[in-house]
């Protein structure tokens, strides 16, 4: 393939994903993080036995509780994300709506280093936001910047220098 940045952008050799199908993948990882979000706290309740209450205002969490509730997720999103990347161009969201990084500079896969900055574009706002939701919210903006994008890279794409593009139906 052809490095891509030479190519102007009437004329790519590959088709762009569309924002809703990369909405619609954003989605589907998105349920599964926040999955993996729901297990760590019914463990984290079930370990530092927290009794439950209809009130979440009065909830109150331990500090080790606390620190597992926030990192834990954001570790396993990270591995789950740089190591699907980096094997198959493709998270689980991605191979459902058949889209998949591919690097800019046009080699076969996406090096672990670029995955793995790709990811951290994403994660450094709620790793140094201490209001985790705030954080989110700018990651989330972050993330979708490919809507306003000629060549539909979010800023996570363009630090990484990746492209999001459709792939063929399997075998």
């Amino acid at each position: 393939m052809e490095p891509i940045p030479e190519q102007p952008d009437d004329q790519l050799e590959f088709e762009l994903a569309t924002p809703g199908t990369r909405l619609g993948a954003r989605l589907i990882d998105a349920a599964i993080g926040f999955s993996t979000f729901i297990v760590t706290l019914i463990l984290v309740v079930m370990a530092y036995d927290i009794e439950l209450t209809d009130d979440p205002e009065t909830l109150t969490l331990p500090d080790g509780g606390a620190a597992i509730l926030r990192w834990v997720p954001l570790i396993i999103w990270g591995v789950y994300e740089v190591l699907l990347v980096v094997n198959r161009g493709q998270t689980l969201g991605k191979m459902v709506t058949r889209i998949k990084v591919v690097p800019v500079a046009g080699e076969d896969a996406v090096a672990a280093k670029a995955a793995t900055l790709r990811w951290g574009v994403l994660a450094i706002p709620p790793i140094l936001i201490p209001d985790l939701l705030f954080g989110l919210g700018i990651s989330f903006v972050v993330g979708i910047w490919f809507i306003l994008d000629s060549k539909r890279q979010g800023l996570h794409d363009k630090a990484a220098k990746t492209y999001v593009v459709k792939v063929g139906r399997p075998g």
